[in-house]
């Protein structure tokens, strides 16, 4: 698994004229390696490619003192980070012993203050700034990828199904939430990110906070619900639509076209190369109809995080590839009314068709 992703790096670099590449997203290691710390958002570990050998620094919470650090046939070599011998030191020696000239960096990833001491410390060599060198490899998923990230769409579905049987007249927004999050820990799983539970208004803010949500389910209640689950560290992303007793006209009206549109585009999917045409296509459908135009894109990449390549949005530049996976899930907004949105995890098959990750249907859900 780890092998060809390495591969894919050095190749890159060996066609840009780069000696060594610095990864220091938390993600970017896991991907490349399998390696992960406790978060993501602590400097816990450092990877450097060469045209000879794998690096990995971290410290001794994660490392237990010996020189090798193997995932199948990968093999890394360890470099322990101690208050009398940091990153810098081992980067210095390295760069001396393989007669590093270019070092690669993650521009999206690397802080200000980081690159200043690597120019400072390592004033011999050539500072390259790298634009998301390893997230677009990662936006091509391979067979293990699609597996996980399908067998998370499956949990959801599973989760969704026994979650919307226990909402009741007077169940909170947090309530939801909470069951959500119970449930998938009960079995084993992971959320992969804090669920959106939004009742009613609240439902029309596309990216509404739950944790700090009053709603209540109430006679005529709008319900939205946009969660993932995290399966082998790959996510899942979902939205559907709930409605509490009988909804109005108003409301079925505008959930028929939502669902039509959302249909649609992914159906378009098969018939577009440019991503961004896919957005076009689906807003139109939507404002056609004289509803307001969504504040957010109409789709996003998922993989090891819950955003990533590929972009589905007007202003994006991605085409569309064989086993890239990503949303789509337009929405219309009536702020102060209530908002819908349904939203779908897709897969890119052979065929340049979408095939949905997501089973759960998308029927009219009355409860």
């Amino acid at each position: 698994m780890y092998d060809p992703r390495i591969n894919k790096v050095r190749e890159t670099l060996r066609d840009k004229g780069i000696d060594s590449l610095l990864i220091s997203n938390f993600f970017n290691i896991l991907y490349l390696t399998g390696f992960k710390t406790l978060t993501k958002d602590e400097r816990e570990a450092f990877v450097l490619v060469t045209k000879k050998k794998i690096y990995l620094f971290s410290d001794e919470r994660y490392l237990d003192g010996s020189s090798k650090f193997e995932v199948g046939s990968l093999k890394l070599e360890l470099k322990l980070i101690k208050p009398e011998k940091g990153l810098i030191s081992h980067l210095q020696e390295i760069v001396k012993e393989e007669q590093i000239k270019t070092l690669g960096f993650e521009a999206e990833d690397l802080r200000f203050n980081e690159y200043q001491k690597l120019k400072e410390s390592l004033s011999s060599l050539a500072l390259l700034a790298m634009d998301r060198l390893i997230v677009k490899i990662r936006e091509i998923k391979d067979e293990d990828e699609i597996n996980y990230i399908q067998k998370a769409c499956e949990i959801g579905d599973q989760c969704l199904s026994e979650i919307t049987r226990i909402i009741k007249l007077g169940t909170t927004e947090k309530e939801i939430a909470f069951k959500i999050e119970m449930w998938l820990k009960e079995k084993g799983h992971d959320i992969a990110f804090d669920p959106i539970v939004a009742i009613d208004a609240n439902s029309a803010v596309a990216h509404y906070n739950t944790k700090d949500g009053e709603g209540v389910v109430k006679n005529g209640s709008v319900i939205l619900i946009d969660f993932g689950v995290k399966h082998k560290d790959y996510v899942s992303d979902i939205t559907r639509m709930a409605f509490f007793g009988r909804p109005s006209d108003e409301v079925k009206h505008v959930y028929e076209v939502l669902l039509q549109a959302q249909e649609k585009t992914v159906e378009k999917v098969a018939y577009s190369d440019l991503l961004k045409d896919i957005d076009d296509f689906c807003r139109k459908l939507i404002t056609n109809n004289r509803f307001p135009n969504y504040p957010h894109s109409t789709g996003h990449g998922v993989g090891l995080e819950i955003h990533e390549y590929p972009k589905v949005s007007f202003n994006s530049t991605d085409r569309k590839q064989v086993n890239q996976i990503f949303t789509i899930e337009p929405g219309v907004y009536f702020p102060g009314k209530f908002g819908m949105r349904i939203e779908d995890t897709l897969v890119v098959e052979e065929n340049l068709k979408a095939r949905t990750l997501t089973k759960f249907p998308k029927s009219l859900l009355i409860i």
